[in-house]
């Protein structure tokens, strides 16, 4: 399973959560440790049905292209078996209709390529692969009450479970999401919680599943529109698995789509572009709408950790929480358990210079995604917080980029590539590539007219 360089440490794992982030660790793990077990708390189904426990699976998912090509390495096939059962494989640039700064991006052929899908088959095919896995037990409708520690609390040594069964390990990895629920058992144990940074941003989903049709005639696979920081107003149409659309409203701050049939459309009908409306009112709904509230962007800043028991990490959302408009949790999940085997591989025990090797790779794979998500937020007034050194200098000259992606498809590729995290953000600022973005924003704002698709005839987008 793994190369020359793994380092097999041995002894056993606990992964709590069995979350793409859990799973994504347990991956890492099975090829370190004798035994790895996964505990998460939900009955998890045996197809890829919604889980109550994770709320957000009913909204739009897009494993962007670092994540994707991270699950490739670790489940060889994988991309081919989620497009076997039903995602769709997009190209972030050619594929997505995207109508944001007064106009429609251009759409060039690039190698952005990623499935879209809903979470549940995500999360089910990655947790059958992980399943597969000769030394890896997931354990479902099993809670954790506690650690077990040695006598002088400076090592974690196993988890107390609800029944107060005792499983024994070498290594925790709490992926058990925002909460966190391990902090409060190390806290107990006499140690700090990291510091934590709150963005508050009040964002209010509204999503509604829809059997995809032929109108509107088109020659993309999905669509959004980013209404801008006065209506504070998002909407996206991602292709589902089963021929089927999600359709998402996002409002900031308190700003909410109507969850009836005709305030839906009407919404819909509101924005800047009628792309959505043209969807929504071309297809046949499949489900009631859902709703779902992300109160605040959070990061706990781990790196900066000076005191923690030994054998005890977090992972995933525990690490940081993003705005899910930007879609990168689950790719930054990813990235954080491929650092995981990194600095165990490195380290060659779990010692205080592993956990602060790992605390410092997770933040550092948060500082990219936290930087685009918390940076976007701050253009809408009312977003509170630690607001990060120059932001908005950097929002005013993303508003020339984005109208800069209405001309030109090198810019709108290199948005996008720093998008889906396959090119950092200062390449955005790198001095030719600001001459090209001023040079075809003084045009202003195409008007969306020019390439927008008729409802009832084939698109005329310009290429």
């Amino acid at each position: 399973m793994g190369d020359a360089l793994t380092t097999r440490i041995g002894g056993t794992a606990v992964v709590l959560g069995a979350s793409v982030a859990g799973l994504c660790a347990a991956r890492v793990l099975s090829e370190r440790f004798d035994e790895v077990v996964v505990v998460d708390r939900d009955a998890l189904p045996d197809g890829p049905k919604w889980r109550k426990q994770v709320p957000q699976g009913r909204q739009p998912h897009l494993l962007l292209v670092a994540g994707a090509r991270i699950l490739e390495g670790w489940f060889p096939g994988i991309i081919d078996e989620l497009e076997a059962a039903g995602a769709v494989d997009l190209d972030l640039c050619a594929d997505l209709f995207w109508y944001q700064g007064g106009g429609v991006f251009r759409r060039p052929q690039s190698p952005l390529r990623g499935p879209a899908m809903s979470r549940p088959l995500l999360e089910h095919t990655v947790r059958r692969r992980v399943e597969a896995l000769g030394n890896v037990a997931i354990r479902n409708e099993t809670t954790v009450s506690g650690l077990v520690a040695d006598p002088a609390n400076t090592r974690v040594t196993g988890v107390r479970l609800g029944d107060a069964t005792i499983v024994p390990c070498d290594l925790l990895v709490d992926a058990g999401g925002r909460r966190a629920p391990s902090l409060a058992w190390v806290t107990e144990l006499g140690y700090p919680a990291p510091k934590r940074d709150l963005v508050e941003v009040d964002i209010r989903y509204v999503s509604r599943t829809f059997r995809r049709a032929d109108v509107p005639a088109r020659d993309w696979k999905g669509a959004g529109v980013v209404g801008g920081p006065a209506s504070k107003r998002i909407a996206m149409a991602l292709p589902l698995e089963g021929e089927r659309w999600i359709v998402a409203f996002g409002g900031y701050h308190g700003e909410s789509a109507p969850t009836d049939d005709e305030g839906f459309l009407a919404y819909a009908r509101s924005l800047p572009s009628p792309i959505i409306a043209w969807i929504v009112d071309g297809s046949e709904p499949l489900t009631e709408t859902v709703t779902h509230r992300f109160p605040a962007s959070q990061r706990r800043r781990v790196e900066k950790l000076r005191r923690f028991p030994l054998g005890w990490v977090i992972a995933g959302d525990a690490v940081a929480s993003f705005n899910p408009l930007y879609g990168q949790g689950m790719t930054c999940a990813a990235q954080q358990a491929e650092a995981l085997g990194a600095c165990l591989d490195r380290s060659r025990a779990i010692d205080r210079r592993f956990a602060r090797r790992f605390f410092r790779a997770a933040g550092r794979t948060v500082n990219v995604p936290w930087s685009i998500a918390v940076g976007g937020d701050f253009a809408y007034v009312g977003t509170t917080g630690g607001k990060p050194f120059g932001t908005d200098l950097l929002n005013r000259y993303m508003d020339r980029v984005f109208v800069a992606c209405q001309y030109d498809d090198a810019v709108t590729i290199r948005a996008n590539e720093v998008l889906a995290q396959v090119r950092r953000p200062e390449s955005l600022l790198a001095p030719a590539f600001v001459a090209r973005v001023l040079r075809s924003s003084r045009r202003g704002p195409r008007k969306s007219l020019e390439v927008e698709p008729s409802p009832l005839s084939s698109p005329t987008v310009t290429t």
